[in-house]
């Protein structure tokens, strides 16, 4: 089956990123904040291990009823990350959060967020002038 434009999957796992993302950055901020919170441990926000393991899962099943439980490999979208904490090494005189490594870490979810919006807005922006009857 061949992909499009319009294909509801794309959609649905551009705003699942959108999420991963936000969650990633609320994490990192929580991290940058406790900079000088005494015994503070870094966190971080886990999805891409979580969703290797749901991709792992090669059996596939099918659901013939309402209720059944699913069988086989688990989709991006019920697949969500977890906050633990980080293994840093890292001792910074107060506690183990590394700034300039959260930093980084914010620097790049905003772009990947970025990245992400804007192929979600061109992707509606195609649907809208396909369904006003609009050519490019």
């Amino acid at each position: 089956m061949e992909s499009t434009i319009f294909d509801r999957a794309h959609l649905d796992h551009l705003k699942k990123a959108l999420t991963v993302y936000a969650r990633r950055q609320r994490v990192t901020a929580e991290n940058i904040a406790n900079v000088e919170t005494g015994g503070y441990k870094a966190q971080e926000y886990k999805f891409e291990e979580m969703l290797q393991k749901a991709r792992g899962n090669t059996l596939q099943g099918k659901t013939t009823r309402e209720g059944h439980m699913p069988v086989g490999r688990n989709d991006i979208l019920n697949t969500n990350g977890k906050i633990s904490a980080q293994d840093t090494g890292f001792d910074n005189g107060v506690n183990d959060v590394n700034v300039d490594q959260e930093m980084t870490e914010i620097a790049t979810t905003e772009l990947s967020y970025r990245l992400a919006t804007r192929v979600l807005s061109m992707k509606y922006n195609v649907m809208r002038e396909a369904i006003s009857g609009r050519v490019r």
